[in-house]
């Protein structure tokens, strides 16, 4: 005979409405008792000081048979709470004065007997008045009179009724927290199990859910906990046999053996589901390996690939405790922490992960120091699809990476905007190589003691639909997607068409100098793109000079020295950009084959009132036999002072802003020269 079901929600509702009925019940008596023992001592004791107040004065009044003195005494008694009556009554028992409130309220007969039961003993006081300051020889004292005050008992009564009508509500609320408490007595019957059934979810491995089948108790084995865990199962069955088939496919990356893209797009919608059923969170992190290209370039895909197989096992040994890690392709990483579910839980572990991330390997002979980008999103914040949780990880990571190496950032919904912004941009950077809409301004250099021209700035503008673009909104695109180098070499290109341009038409050999970002420093075509350049226009290479940033320097040192040697010796003069806001050693400073060296415009701007670090520049620059150019000279006082110290060559505001080519020649190549005041 089929076992008959027995709902579990019944139990608990019947064990606990009657657990708290019986102590509500319980409680609320106890209330009624406890108003009523005080309503009346409360009483006793108003009784004895009203009839103590009031006898000194209804004594005076009987002694002087004053009838309007005794009326006013005990008139005063009425305005007590709960008092009826007064009467005051002389030695032989005759009515003297008597006052009261009128007829009483006429209540229900029920109310008359429980006010006559609660309050009956107390509803009159009496109190024996004696002649003033006399007593007979046997020490007596002689009576004259009686006070008599009555008390309205049913008022009371009602009274105390309102005041358990508020103490019922209290009983209420109390009664809840009392089924609060009750509701720890079912914790071992019904929450007990469901936690050991939450843990037991949690251990499910989603490779093998079969092997992970929620456990059966007897005692829930026909309620709906029983039907839960019945029907939970026959879905992890179902859901392995689904499984069985997606290991037939190409789940796997052959490198590392961490899941593809395609078994991740599968985890990540397992996990939604399971997080919009639940309403719980959990959190994507995209990872994105640092300098991986210059590993393969150096050491060889070989080394390469042992790398990517040591980070796929430190995520795994690291991460797999709160989720699962997948390898997208190349050097990027993702990591579901569905173990995680709140911003501040991810950063924390995000910090630790980097930290075990930067842990060097040993590569055979070789050692590596790893670096990587996380960008974080969170479901549902950050998306409601997997491809919107990784797309929107991914475009936090570049965010991270542009903050520098070793940086997490999370993804807002403005990433998305500026992401479409940069797409954008990307798109019209390459129309505008082939549209020719870069053009060049110069900055004049000035020899600060002749304030002779003698050289210029070459700096990128970009025209669009007629406006002027600034530098700041498309170099950092064109850095990130590689755009740079093409463009660096069509600045290459025209500085030096240009210097021949200006040897023909003014006969006057002026010098330019030429930025060139890290990435195409990096570039291996570098330096033969400046020689065929020079060499294509016949140009002398001294008219040319190279601006190199102290950070790219620094990047490969060994690298920027060979190269920097290969231009020197091809005659192209070198300087070194915003020195003093990067970290250069000055041992290798030494070995740098460089001719010049710019103050940076931070620094400048300083003075004269900080002026530490541009005097160490100049002292430094002098010994090293440098030519020193200072940037960003905007006041009078700024050039004092760099006239004082020797500086030889400045730019900036002060003199002149970035001009078109024709402005700046017809202003400094006409004249062929600018006077500034030279300090004394």
């Amino acid at each position: 005979m089929k076992e008959s079901f027995k709902s579990l929600t019944w139990k608990q509702t019947f064990l606990l409405v009657s657990s708290t009925l019986f102590f509500a019940v319980a409680i609320f008596l106890i209330e009624i008792f406890l108003l009523v023992t005080e309503a009346r001592e409360e009483l006793s004791k108003t009784q004895h000081e009203l009839i103590d107040s009031v006898e000194q004065p209804a004594t005076n009044a009987i002694w002087a048979l004053d009838n309007l003195l005794a009326a006013q005494t005990i008139q005063g008694i009425l305005k007590v709470e709960h008092v009826g009556s007064a009467i005051l009554e002389l030695e032989d028992g005759s009515r003297f004065v008597s006052v009261n409130n009128g007829a009483p309220a006429v209540n229900l007969e029920f109310f008359t007997h429980l006010s006559a039961e609660l309050f009956g003993d107390l509803k009159e006081i009496s109190r024996s008045l004696y002649r003033p300051y006399y007593t007979d020889v046997n020490g007596d004292r002689e009576l004259i009179g009686t006070l008599t005050v009555f008390y309205d008992t049913q008022e009371l009564t009602n009274s105390l009724i309102s005041s358990l009508r508020f103490n019922l509500w209290a009983t209420l609320a109390r009664a809840f927290l009392l089924t609060l408490v009750l509701s720890i007595v079912f914790h071992r019957f019904l929450t007990q199990p469901i936690a050991k059934i939450s843990d037991a979810i949690d251990k499910i491995d989603p490779e093998s859910p079969a092997k992970h089948l929620l456990p059966v108790t007897r005692s829930h084995s026909n309620d709906e906990l029983g039907m839960v865990i019945s029907k939970l199962n026959l879905i992890l069955i179902q859901f392995d046999a689904t499984q069985n088939k997606l290991r037939k496919m190409a789940t796997r990356d052959p490198l590392t053996g961490l899941p593809n893209r395609t078994l991740l797009l599968e985890t990540i919608t397992v996990n939604i589901q399971r997080a919009r059923a639940q309403e719980g969170r959990f959190v994507l992190l995209f990872i994105d390996l640092d300098r991986f290209k210059n590993i393969n370039d150096s050491l060889g895909h070989d080394i390469g690939d042992q790398f990517l197989v040591r980070v796929a096992r430190n995520l795994e040994l690291f991460a797999g405790q709160v989720g699962t890690v997948s390898r997208l392709g190349g050097d990027e990483f993702v990591v579901l922490a569905d173990g995680i579910q709140s911003p501040t839980l991810a950063a924390e572990f995000v910090d630790k992960l980097l930290v075990q991330l930067n842990a060097p390997m040993q590569l055979n002979e070789h050692t590596v120091h790893p670096a990587a980008s996380v960008g974080i999103a969170i479901y549902p914040d950050d998306g409601l699809r997997a491809e919107d949780l990784i797309r929107h990880a991914d475009i936090a990571m570049y965010s991270a990476k542009a903050a520098g190496s070793n940086q997490w950032a999370f993804f807002k919904p403005q990433m998305t905007e500026r992401a479409a912004v940069r797409l954008r941009t990307e798109a019209s950077l390459h129309d505008a190589l082939e549209n020719n809409e870069f053009l060049l301004h110069f900055q004049p250099k000035l020899d600060l003691k002749s304030g002779e021209v003698v050289g210029c700035e070459a700096l990128i503008r970009w025209q669009k639909e007629g406006r002027l673009i600034s530098p700041a909104s498309f170099i950092p695109v064109a850095e990130e997607t590689g755009i740079i180098i093409p463009i660096g070499r069509w600045v290459i290109e025209q500085s030096c068409k240009i210097i021949q341009e200006w040897k023909v038409k003014y006969n006057l050999s002026m010098p330019i100098a030429i930025n060139v970002s890290s990435q195409q420093f990096q570039d291996a075509s570098l330096v033969p793109d400046i020689k065929q350049a020079a060499l294509r226009y016949q140009i002398a290479p001294e008219l040319l000079e190279i601006e190199i940033t102290e950070t790219s320097l620094m990047n490969d040192i060994e690298s920027a020295i060979i190269k920097l040697n290969q231009l020197k010796s091809a005659g192209f003069g070198i300087a070194v950009d915003d020195f003093g806001t990067g970290y250069s050693s000055l041992s290798y400073l030494r070995r740098l084959p460089i001719s010049t060296m710019k103050i940076d415009r931070g620094f400048v701007s300083d003075l004269p009132g900080d002026s530490a670090i541009a005097s160490t520049i100049l002292m430094l620059g002098k010994q090293l036999k440098l030519s020193i150019v200072a940037e960003g000279i905007e006041n009078e006082q700024q050039l004092e002072w760099l006239q004082k110290r020797g500086c030889e060559i400045g730019q900036g505001f002060y003199f002149s802003k970035p001009l078109a080519i024709d402005s700046f020649e017809a202003k400094y190549l006409v004249p062929n020269h600018i006077a500034i005041e030279t300090s004394s």
